[in-house]
């Protein structure tokens, strides 16, 4: 069986790596033709470094859309949030009618436009705690284990199992896509700013109460539309933060390299959401807007 993977960043490389090792073979759908001949020059492989330092060699292929003949049947996305409904588009025409199509992203919002894109395709979400950064273009570092979770926002779904090994089937994904971008919003706009670890967000007053403000917002959003919190949400935050706490988001890293954030599909997120709702959330615009600014150009 092969799985086409779109967005060799990171994640999708980690994926591809675990995906290699159950025996599957991986073709990457790359960005454009450059990407590729860049891609075959690496030896045609992807690094992952394991968190025990171990350096293993993941040999796939690599295409870009315009040169895709391949049957598509089954499709890991981990693009950034606002690539990923292209990305669909892009393959569309080579996906088989009974493909599995599994989109693992980050943000709240372009996951349900996706399902509403697609109602015909069985369409599967994920969420990750996984840690990972690359050290270099197809050199990824797996910092730190985590849980995969999965599961579909088409009540009607007939069958309840992950096609991803190490991935747990999970019935309420949409609450684990809420959840993680909640956590987000408190935790990424504050290290994108601060240019600070996961871990100094409590450090100062200030970026404790920034923190403490955005969560707060939230969970008066959270109210009006019916989540259902039976942990504080800043209480979150900290766990997290804590057991991240050296990790630089990847909020951060976009802005420190200059590239576009995701900030639209998480607090940008709540911010629509907030609109719609007729909740202010003033603490979260501020992060949205200060955010673009620093990367306008890439927006």
């Amino acid at each position: 069986m092969t799985w086409h993977i779109i967005g060799a960043g990171a994640i999708g490389s980690l994926w591809a790596d675990r995906l290699h090792r159950q025996g599957e073979a991986i073709t990457l759908i790359l960005r454009s033709s450059e990407q590729v001949d860049a891609f075959n020059h690496n030896e045609q492989s992807l690094r992952v470094e394991s968190p025990n330092k171990e350096l293993r060699v993941v040999q796939c292929k690599a295409t870009w859309a315009e040169d895709l003949s391949d049957t598509i049947t089954h499709l890991l996305i981990t693009t950034k949030a606002f690539d990923a409904l292209d990305a669909i588009n892009r393959v569309k025409n080579q996906l088989a009618s009974d493909a599995t199509i599994v989109v693992m992203i980050n943000g709240y919002g372009v996951q349900q436009t996706i399902q509403e894109t697609f109602p015909d395709h069985n369409i599967l979400f994920a969420s990750t705690t996984d840690g990972a950064f690359n050290r270099a273009p197809f050199h990824t570092v797996h910092a730190a284990d985590g849980t995969t979770l999965i599961g579909s926002l088409n009540k009607k779904v007939d069958s309840k199992v992950s096609p991803l090994f190490g991935a747990d089937w999970i019935d309420n994904i949409d609450t684990i896509l809420w959840r993680k971008v909640a956590i987000n919003c408190c935790i990424n706009p504050v290290t994108a700013i601060h240019q600070c670890t996961n871990g100094e967000i409590f450090s100062t007053d200030e970026r404790a109460t920034v923190t403490t403000n955005l969560a707060e917002e939230i969970e008066r959003l959270e109210i009006k539309i019916g989540v259902d919190r039976q942990t504080p949400l800043i209480d979150e935050v900290r766990s997290v933060a804590e057991l991240t706490s050296k990790n630089r988001s990847s909020m951060l890293q976009d802005v420190t390299k200059g590239r576009r954030t995701e900030v639209e599909h998480i607090n940008g997120a709540i911010v629509d959401l907030a609109k719609k709702y007729a909740v202010e959330v003033p603490c979260n615009k501020k992060m949205l807007n200060t955010i673009q600014s620093l990367t306008l150009a890439e927006r």
